[in-house]
């Protein structure tokens, strides 16, 4: 009896104890409450993430020319030439036609340069591209694409030549050049010029600080129609153009 008086005592003196051990640890008023500073951060970060402002193109130097905020990060707008636009592409005089086949340029005095990975005999596989530079009888040269658009491999010369490459020589030599007018632009324009002729493009890149390119697509299906043109915005000149239609 007197052992279970003594337990009861000390099972007591515990409790008691430990209660008085935690009546000295004061209370935290900030418990489960947000502060100031955590909450300013989320609101800002929910924000960001419902901010449905598109962002644009951050290049300063083709807004220069045209309306820079059609333009999205990457420097592509919803601009289009369209369905209608036809190309029309002249060089000294003579209209090169695209899409055409190699057959069609021999007629006019063209051939395959010498140097080419591939002559009209070989093999071009399905869907692909092949680069190939072609001359003519007075020693122009041109770079040329061919396409095979077909499920099978085809000869080079029964594949479509779908773009032209034409780099302008008219800034090293004004009196003796090979002349071009793609849709009206030609050898001598400013930048104004082209977009005065063409419009504000669907693309346009930049290589280097002296070299961009302004991209004008047919239509958004198909981004692969259409012209380039290649300018040099320190000295306000064209450097090259080039057109293309696959099919």
């Amino acid at each position: 009896m007197r052992n279970l008086k003594f337990k009861l005592v000390s099972f007591a003196l515990i409790i008691g104890l430990c209660l008085s051990f935690a009546a000295c640890n004061p209370v935290d008023d900030d418990y489960g409450v947000k502060s100031e500073v955590s909450t300013e951060l989320e609101n800002s970060l929910n924000a960001a993430e419902h901010d449905d402002t598109p962002i644009m193109s951050s290049d300063r130097v083709m807004s220069k020319y045209f309306d820079i905020s059609l333009f999205d990060e990457e420097n592509y707008a919803d601009i289009y030439l369209g369905k209608k636009f036809k190309l029309n592409g002249v060089l000294n005089g003579e209209k090169l036609e695209v899409p055409t086949k190699i057959a069609d340029l021999n007629k006019k005095g063209w051939k395959l340069n010498e140097g080419n990975a591939y002559d009209e005999k070989s093999l071009v596989f399905s869907y692909e591209t092949i680069e190939a530079s072609i001359i003519n009888e007075k020693g122009v040269v041109l770079t040329v694409w061919f396409y095979n658009s077909s499920r099978s491999s085809k000869t080079l010369s029964e594949c479509n030549i779908v773009k032209y490459l034409i780099k302008n020589d008219f800034y090293q030599d004004n009196q003796n050049y090979n002349e071009f007018n793609v849709n009206g632009i030609t050898n001598s324009m400013a930048i104004t010029d082209v977009i005065d002729t063409l419009g504000t493009p669907s693309h346009f890149y930049k290589v280097s600080d002296n070299s961009y390119y302004l991209d004008y697509f047919a239509t958004k299906k198909d981004r692969r129609n259409g012209i380039t043109v290649y300018i040099n915005p320190l000295e306000d000149s064209i450097t090259s153009i080039e057109f293309s239609y696959y099919k």
